[in-house]
């Protein structure tokens, strides 16, 4: 599949994202560079957060909440990264939803992986970087990234988050931002997933499971985005 030319998207821009402005502090806002369907910028929209190294049970709940999201027209927003990040864009995907990847690096170097190239679909795709082009990944822009994606994002769900590192961070930064916070639940809070316990203490919202549908109990976002649990908004989005 062919990828486009990148578009340019400038700060004086009417369509450029107000909320990504207050992140960069005094500093002029940068340029965006995109691909895709930029109305998705409209769409209410989730930031998924959590580790490229995620346990099974982990990944089934960030497709299983990508999932619900999704049927109701509520756009999953991610990194791009393995694990969690590419268990929620093919998800979204794969359910008829939208999805925003935030790249940790410059557009240029973006390539639509293996997995979910069958599912692709550019009405319902938006990839963006704010750094230069031909920018490489590094550890930082990885960090960086993860607070486009909260600015971007409606609420914030937080996976697995070890008690160090980029997922603990962004849950932070949703904490700071005033961004409804989520953060999955487990038996077993050990083993990678110190990090979710810090969050719930300083103020994350729990997700649990449901005992009725055994999936997880997304009513607290619906609530919160203003979508009546189980019935789809309708939604057009322009290509």
């Amino acid at each position: 599949m062919n990828i486009p030319q990148p578009q340019l998207l400038q700060p004086h821009d009417s369509a450029y994202p107000a909320q990504l402005q207050p992140i960069f502090g005094g500093l002029a806002s940068p340029d965006i560079w995109y691909l895709g369907n930029l109305d998705l910028l409209k769409a209410k929209g989730v930031g998924f957060c959590g580790s490229r190294n995620a346990s099974e049970p982990g990944l089934m709940i960030a497709a299983d909440c990508a999932t619900q999201l999704s049927e109701r027209g509520i756009a999953v927003i991610s990194g791009y990264a393995p694990g969690v990040d590419m268990a929620s864009h093919e998800a979204a995907l794969a359910h008829g939803g939208n999805t925003v990847i935030v790249l940790p690096e410059g557009i240029n170097h973006f390539r639509i992986k293996k997995t979910i190239k069958a599912l692709w679909d550019w009405n319902r795709v938006l990839v963006i970087s704010y750094f230069p082009k031909e920018a490489v990944w590094r550890p930082d822009r990885a960090m960086d990234r993860n607070r486009v994606i909260v600015a971007l994002s409606d609420a914030v769900l937080v996976l697995e988050a070890r008690d160090r590192g980029g997922t603990l961070n962004a849950g932070y930064c949703a904490l700071q931002m005033s961004k409804p916070l989520f953060v999955v639940c487990f038996d077993d809070m050990a083993d990678g997933r110190e990090g979710n316990q810090q969050l719930l203490h300083q103020g994350g919202i729990p997700l649990r499971r449901s005992r009725t549908s055994g999936h997880a109990e997304l009513r607290r976002i619906f609530e919160i985005l203003n979508t009546p649990d189980g019935v789809p908004p309708a939604r057009k989005l322009s290509a």
